[in-house]
């Protein structure tokens, strides 16, 4: 397992992650965002080789599970290049939350169906170009809201892994997605671990105290927080990971709020060193 964390593509990022011990970058925003062609890519992957990092994943957008065939078609051609890029800076996989546009007015059922309907050409495509495509279990506006994420739980996982069947579609697994709807990532994680293409090393903080007093429908009663921080397991679910094969990455997700602005790096180098802890206790 490589150890790496979330960032916009800088130089000074680069060099900052290389210096600080990590090995790869989860670079977000679509690549075409920040890659305008082919060249300025292997650009980018000289001064990723330079300084001893991967890319491991380009964090982009998903289609809507509601997009229209012409809307279908458009989010194709730009996932095409996408992965074009992907290939050309080393098997990158390519993750983003969701896929989003889940309607409550509809069934579980009737909303995989859509997912089937908007994603099985683009698996078709993922297969034919071999580039991993992962799903961040995000849940966007909350579980199960108007627009928001399906793959935010276990159960809606199995639906969606059913009903688009292929070696090329995972998951980019957050334990703290699942911490705050009261849903075991250890548990979780043992179950799906097939489907683990890339972790997101993200905690989350639960006030005991609000909770109590607000009650679960009220926001504030959690927060995420960097590893390290928090209470999730980390030496066991590593531990789990190992065991069980996973040979992927582990990316920090930073969105502790106590380490922000001038803080941010000592965020990830206090987190990283925790994890790299918790991966030799495992």
């Amino acid at each position: 397992m490589k150890l790496g964390l979330l960032t916009g593509f800088s130089e000074d990022m680069v060099r900052f992650a290389a210096e600080a011990g990590f090995e790869c970058l989860e670079i977000s925003g679509p690549p075409g965002e920040w890659l305008a062609d082919p060249s300025q890519a292997e650009k980018a992957k000289k001064l990723l080789d330079e300084n001893g990092l991967v890319a491991a994943s380009f964090l982009t957008g998903w289609p809507s599970i509601r997009s229209s065939k012409d809307e279908l078609n458009s989010h194709l051609d730009r996932l095409s290049k996408v992965m074009d890029i992907c290939k050309l800076m080393g098997d990158t996989i390519i993750t983003g939350a969701g896929p989003m546009g889940y309607d409550p007015e509809k069934s579980l059922e009737e909303n995989v169906a859509s997912f089937k309907e908007v994603f099985s050409p683009v698996v078709e495509l993922a297969e034919k170009k071999d580039v991993k495509l992962a799903f961040e279990n995000w849940p966007g506006k909350g579980p199960f809201a108007d627009g928001g994420s399906l793959a935010v739980t276990p159960e809606t996982w199995e639906a969606m892994f059913d009903a688009v069947q292929s070696d090329h579609l995972g998951l980019e697994f957050d334990p703290s997605h699942l911490i705050w709807q009261w849903i075991d990532p250890l548990q979780a994680a043992r179950d799906f671990i097939g489907k683990i293409f890339i972790v997101h090393a993200k905690d989350t903080e639960i006030f005991w105290d609000r909770l109590r007093k607000r009650g679960a429908y009220q926001r504030g009663w959690w927060t995420y927080r960097l590893p390290g921080f928090a209470n999730f397991d980390w030496p066991k679910f590593f531990a789990l990971l190992l065991e069980n094969g996973y040979d992927g990455n582990v990316i920090i997700e930073h969105e502790d709020p106590r380490f922000s602005g001038d803080r941010r790096k000592l965020g990830f180098q206090l987190s990283g060193n925790y994890l790299r802890r918790c991966m030799m206790k495992s």
